[in-house]
């Protein structure tokens, strides 16, 4: 019978080596789609000892392919979570949302939503925090309707990369709302921002040759007044 994951002994370096390894190639199978593979060498990377919150992370990933077992992905999560796991923690508190458990959902999203920099302690999500937590986090808040709250975690996760948060916050500022007024320069600013991201969304909403004339026009007047031509 094989030992539970947490009394197995500190791997050493061979052992480790061939974990590592074994994770890798796991890694490679499931970015090539061969799901059950990558579970496969997922699990023995962490029977020893290995990443093994990333392999509970995987199979409720696993479990919300379709067709999707959502009670083996929250149990696979909820591991994930004890063992402090960034990504477990952050799905675990997507599905709390999902299912419209918006206290729970808070108290997992902010265990990784927050940056460990608010704390000057070494949490789950980072130093800047996951921006996907903050993501969720924001549209946590706008069900609640509190809005400032929303952009507050909106932008964090903009910060931190997330195109949707990009666009959430281009068209709140654009609209405006209830605590929240128009500002077209913002707006135009998170749109911009996703579109260089790649945002499908925002490079069809970006007329590119409108907005670099002006600038490539600007940068010519100034090299002409830069060598006394004009």
């Amino acid at each position: 019978m094989p030992q539970p994951w947490h009394s197995l002994p500190s791997l050493d370096a061979g052992l480790e080596r061939a974990a590592q390894a074994e994770y890798e190639l796991g890694v490679q199978a499931w970015n090539l789609r061969q799901a059950e593979q990558g579970l496969e060498l997922f699990l023995r990377s962490a029977q020893k000892g290995y990443e093994v919150g990333e392999y509970c992370f995987r199979y409720g990933m696993y479990h919300e392919f379709p067709p999707s077992d959502m009670q083996q992905a929250f149990r696979w999560y909820k591991r994930g979570a004890r063992m402090n796991h960034k990504g477990s923690t952050t799905m675990l508190g997507k599905l709390h949302l999902a299912a419209g458990q918006r206290d729970q959902a808070m108290h997992v999203l902010q265990r990784t939503a927050v940056p460990n920099r608010a704390f000057r302690t070494e949490g789950h999500g980072g130093q800047r925090g996951d921006s996907l937590a903050q993501w969720f986090l924001g549209e946590l808040f706008l069900q609640s309707a509190k809005l400032r709250d929303a952009v507050k975690w909106w932008k964090l996760s903009a910060e931190n990369g997330d195109i949707d948060a990009m666009m959430r916050l281009s068209q709140i500022f654009k609209d405006g709302a209830v605590g929240i007024p128009q500002e077209p320069m913002l707006s135009r600013h998170w749109l911009f921002a996703a579109a260089a991201h790649g945002h499908k969304d925002a490079l069809d909403h970006v007329n590119w040759a409108a907005t670099l004339r002006p600038r490539a026009e600007q940068k010519w007047i100034d090299l002409m007044e830069e060598y006394g031509w004009i």
